[in-house]
């Protein structure tokens, strides 16, 4: 923002600066504020903090496997569960199916006007 305010002041003609022209820097800063606060949290969590999220589920997936064992040796038998992968995460899938829906219905009413 400061260097958008110091080009204007050294290419523009007008007397006054933060007028009008600011607002051309809503839209770049709606997509850099929070792309740099995510690589901040993301750099944070990990060097500041100590969260590790790999590191995290790769102990829960240790203790889970740890857990199966155990429950096997005396006799009980679970049954094993996928893990979803981001693919196949439901908030993935739930806004496509609605799209999808969303395309079909569209679809059909442009059929229905189209064939009379």
């Amino acid at each position: 923002m400061y260097a958008f305010q110091i080009f204007e002041v050294v290419y523009s003609d007008d007397k006054f600066i933060d007028t009008e022209n600011v607002l051309w820097l809503l839209p770049v800063c709606m997509v850099v504020i929070p792309f740099v606060y995510f690589i901040r949290l993301k750099l944070f969590d990990k060097y500041v903090h100590g969260i590790d999220l790999e590191a995290m589920d790769a102990e829960l997936q240790y203790y889970k496997n740890k857990e199966r064992e155990q429950l096997n040796k005396i006799g009980i038998r679970v049954a094993e569960t996928p893990i979803p992968d981001a693919e196949t995460d439901l908030s993935n899938e739930t806004p496509k199916r609605t799209l999808n829906e969303i395309f079909q219905n569209l679809q059909h009413a442009m059929k229905s006007i189209l064939s009379f």
